[in-house]
């Protein structure tokens, strides 16, 4: 019953991913040569019926060329730089003269559709420049490559890009007008992930391989004095971590000074019983106190990066001398001896009877028990020297 509990206080910590905190205000900068493009098979069957992708983009070459941006099975989706070819199941159209952002300046781009509509609409910086129809029944086919940077699986020349992408998110919904004119508002206000919605996000394409020499780069959002417009945000985020931290710890302290004093209330069991939970319970306590530990000096972590501008630290929170399994191994079965029932009292035949009863009721109740990792551990925890 503890083990329990003590699995749903942990469950209680937020998930707190320092290094995406920051990393999602990279760009991924694609050098120009052929042999430089990401590409991967993501699951795109919940893009089947409705889609979005939008994103930012910075073009450094003034090629003529077919520079392609993005491309989903080849023509199933194709976008370029320039607008020169932008197809969607396999029909294309030229928008060359809509695609007039000047050579190192960031535009907005995004595209919408769903078999609902059956419109493919396209727009700049918010504003729409091309809305076409779809054959009926048409949609988009899951299994196939999806490259940023190149056309189909990559590596043609002539289509490659040059220039920097940042921000691209493919969600599983066609956005309305008003909801593209907010994304290309501001090109640091980075919108969270809609709750229940498929989302392929710019930080999975950022942890994605890549091919040649594709790099990350600091975008506008990183540059120097950028970083303070949206400090204030993450600092909230690690105080609302410390909050949660702090309930937790209050929580298992009071579990631990009522184990420790014996009370019978938090242990519904006989007495052998508890001299056996208590022993599992403590160990228990202790390695989450350890981890809580850990969290906090993450968070701290995270509030040193975000102040020092991203200089790097070890955030892994490992203990390099001593593992957690070294340390649990360090409880002694023999603890219970010193709860108030035995300490500094004779031994007499009647507890030891107690003893050997409760064990055996113990192990009848393990009958049909999966005997998982955890568990033999905890045996051997208890068994041990």
């Amino acid at each position: 019953m503890w083990t329990v509990c003590l699995i749903a206080l942990a469950l209680l910590v937020p998930p707190f991913q320092a290094e995406d905190t920051l990393r999602k205000y990279k760009a991924l900068n694609f050098p120009g040569d052929s042999e430089s493009f990401v590409s991967f098979f993501p699951d795109m069957t919940p893009f089947s019926k409705a889609f979005s992708f939008c994103g930012w983009i910075r073009k450094d070459n003034s090629s003529a060329g077919w520079p392609i941006l993005l491309s989903y099975g080849g023509n199933e989706l194709r976008m370029q730089d320039n607008g020169g070819h932008n197809c969607i199941y396999g029909a294309c159209t030229r928008l060359a003269n809509k695609f007039t952002a000047p050579l190192g300046n960031w535009f907005h781009y995004c595209a919408t559709w769903s078999s609902e509509s059956r419109q493919f609409r396209e727009y700049i910086d918010g504003e729409i420049i091309a809305s076409r129809a779809t054959a009926q029944g048409r949609h988009l086919p899951p299994g196939l490559s999806f490259t940023l940077g190149n056309w189909g699986d990559g590596g043609l020349e002539g289509l490659q890009l040059e220039g920097l992408l940042f921000n691209f998110n493919f969600i599983a919904r066609e956005f309305s007008r008003e909801e593209v004119e907010e994304r290309a508002g501001d090109m640091c206000e980075l919108k969270d992930e809609e709750e229940g919605v498929y989302n392929l996000s710019w930080v999975n394409i950022l942890g994605e391989e890549r091919n040649g020499t594709v790099t990350e780069v600091d975008s506008v959002c990183l540059e120097k004095g950028a970083v303070e417009s949206r400090l204030e945000e993450a600092r909230k985020g690690v105080e609302q971590g410390e909050a949660s931290l702090s309930t937790i710890r209050d929580e298992l302290d009071k579990i631990l000074d009522k184990v420790e004093a014996g009370t019978t209330d938090m242990l519904e069991m006989e007495q052998g019983q508890n001299i056996s939970c208590q022993v599992e319970l403590t160990s228990h306590l202790n390695k989450k106190r350890r981890e809580l530990t850990k969290v906090s000096s993450l968070l701290n972590k995270v509030v040193r990066i975000l102040q020092g501008g991203g200089k790097k630290e070890n955030l892994s929170g490992e203990d390099d001398e001593t593992s957690d399994l070294e340390k649990d191994r360090a409880a002694s079965k023999w603890d219970f001896l010193y709860s108030d029932s035995y300490f500094n009292k004779e031994f007499t035949r009647q507890q030891s009877e107690n003893l050997r009863s409760s064990w055996d009721k113990v192990c009848d109740k393990m009958v049909g028990v999966t005997i998982t990792r955890k568990l033999i551990e905890l045996m051997k925890s208890v068994d041990s020297d």
